[in-house]
């Protein structure tokens, strides 16, 4: 039933596969990790012919699971040299799995690069390559603005802006979100806007499906008795959940007093400031002209997201998550959410990703281009990137070449990306999970934090490696904020799964299967010219203390590197 549309960007020809028997029962990162293990040469040029980009939905999209309607975007990231996974809420993966398309690759690269295209899937389910040149340069939310005139309102757009146009390792992919329509979620990490802007693709615009897509269930009672248990749990503990009631913004309430926030590139510095941007004001500020509690996707329940206004009643940005508040924010000397909501709003449109911009402009105020907190001037260098000024382009490369530009001594990356909103001095377990992880420095791929993170060695690598699974198995199937509760339910998970693919899993063998899909991860990197050496913290984190807790972090580099394991 599912299928595999393939495009070739060189020959322009489109081809509808049967989906391959192999990948049944995969989905979302560990179909992507196969697939690039099966199909793409780690040592290719990510912006060369040999470079394939893949969309995918969870293995269990258009089913009714909670937050099941993910789209993971996979590739070889130019930002990290190794495999790349990066998943977003909205509403194209709902509108593939209508569709019934569980993946669409698009592979080689034209010989014209003065030539544009996008990918329509209109209603019937016809597949065409569409003329893009009139939309060249134009950013996300004008596209998609001219693509819902063209094509209707409800349709669904995964597109880049201008900074994956001109190649910026630090480009994402915007994805139209669920209830506005807006292309504010984004598929943000690890440059992969860049990717499909190599292969001259502006977008991929799907129409809503005429026909009522029938799932082959290979036990369809159990499976949405099991579906309806899965989701009351999650409905259940949402009630009383920060994330839930506030959104992710929340977290600043423990990482702020508590120094793991980053502040001032990295160093820790607690300002009284950051009560600007706790719980309380995160909601008299949204609320003011928008509203918490907004679904990203059909099918979540959790509702994480919200939708925030100007004083003027127009949208402004959506999806104002707590990882792009941290760095644009604190990380900046910037406690003023009107600003990271402006500086929110710039990245969705010009296409970058929130994290990878905070950090930019961090390591930038650090080596005095503007000064600390000026949000005049952070505005300006997001806009800079927009245009493409010498400046713009260079910031577009992302936070570890404008570090070396400009010799700074601290560049918060691992793997060349930006570490996230966590110090791995506060939270050692997770500063692991930057350094190994195969996708460079990331909060999705496994994040020690919360009230039981460890602080002894051993226990915050051993909890590193289980949440690192964790992330896998979440990955595939739905959103981290779900699996927080279904991940202490894998044994009727799996009897799901079982439901759905006709099998005899349990709770075991997901892990294996996270096992798996780790390993290949691992391997595509290897392949790549990733070396155990290469897994290590900036070493400012080591030698500089932080201030609340007054620890460096101390997991040594032998650990990092695999020489030596835990006991």
């Amino acid at each position: 039933m599912w299928k595999t549309v393939r495009i070739n960007s060189k020959s322009k020809t489109i081809t509808t596969e049967d989906y391959n028997k192999t990948y049944v029962g995969l989905g979302g990162r560990g179909l992507i990790a196969q697939f690039l293990h099966d199909e793409v040469d780690p040592t290719c040029d990510p912006l060369g012919e040999d470079s394939k980009i893949i969309f995918c939905t969870s293995l269990f999209a258009g089913t009714g699971l909670v937050c099941a309607n993910r789209l993971s975007v996979g590739a070889k990231s130019p930002l990290t040299g190794g495999i790349k996974e990066s998943n977003v809420g909205g509403n194209a993966a709902a509108a593939f799995a209508e569709h019934n398309i569980r993946s669409i690759i698009i592979e080689n690269k034209p010989e014209n690069s003065n030539s544009l295209y996008m990918l329509f899937i209109n209603a019937d389910g016809n597949i065409s390559l569409e003329d893009a040149s009139t939309y060249e340069g134009m950013n996300n939310y004008e596209f998609v603005e001219n693509m819902q005139k063209l094509y209707g309102e409800k349709v669904s757009v995964i597109s880049i802006g201008n900074a994956g146009e001109r190649l910026y390792k630090n480009s994402s992919l915007q994805v139209t979100e669920f209830g506005t329509n807006y292309p504010c979620r984004a598929a943000g990490r690890g440059g992969l806007g860049s990717v499909l802007g190599s292969k001259r693709i502006k977008g991929i615009v799907i129409q809503k499906a005429k026909a009522k897509t029938e799932y082959p269930y290979a036990d369809k009672e159990t499976f949405m008795r099991l579906r309806k248990e899965l989701n009351q749990s999650v409905i259940e503990s949402s009630k009383t959940s920060p994330f839930s009631l506030v959104g992710t913004a929340s977290t600043i309430d423990f990482v702020g007093p508590a120094g793991i926030i980053p502040t001032h590139n990295f160093t820790g510095e607690i300002s009284d400031k950051i009560d600007n941007l706790k719980s309380d004001k995160f909601m008299s500020f949204v609320n003011k002209n928008g509203k918490n509690q907004h679904p990203c996707q059909a099918g979540c329940l959790i509702k994480c997201s919200n939708i925030v206004n100007d004083d003027q009643g127009n949208f402004l940005t959506g999806g104002f998550e707590y990882e792009t508040i941290a760095l644009c924010g604190p990380n900046c000397d910037i406690y003023d959410y009107e600003t990271i909501a402006k500086i929110d709003r710039y990245c969705d449109d010009i296409g970058l990703d929130t994290i990878e911009t905070g950090a930019t402009i961090g390591v930038c105020m650090d080596a005095g281009v503007i000064p600390w907190g000026d949000t005049h001037a952070a505005l300006d260098l997001c806009k800079q990137m927009g245009e493409g000024t010498d400046l713009g382009n260079l910031l577009g490369q992302g936070t570890e070449i404008v570090g070396k530009h400009y010799n700074s001594n601290r560049i918060p990356t691992c793997k060349g990306q930006a570490i996230p909103g966590y110090d791995p001095r506060g939270s050692i377990g997770t500063g692991f999970t930057y350094a190994t992880t195969s996708m460079g420095a990331d909060h999705t791929a496994g994040i020690t934090l919360g009230p039981d993170d460890p602080t002894d060695i051993e226990a915050a690598v051993a909890t590193s490696d289980t949440m690192q699974h964790i992330f896998a198995i979440a990955d595939s199937m739905t959103c981290m904020m779900a699996m927080a509760t279904l991940g202490g339910q894998l044994d009727k998970v799996a009897l799901l799964y079982n439901a759905m693919y006709d099998t005899e899993l349990n709770a075991g063998d997901l892990f294996a299967a996270a096992d798996k899909n780790l390993l290949l991860e691992k391997e595509f990197n290897e392949k790549a010219g990733w070396k155990p050496e290469d897994n290590v913290i900036p070493e400012f984190f080591r030698n500089e203390p932080l201030p609340s807790t007054g620890r460096k972090f101390d997991i040594p580099q032998s650990l990092l590197s695999g020489i030596d394991k835990v006991q």
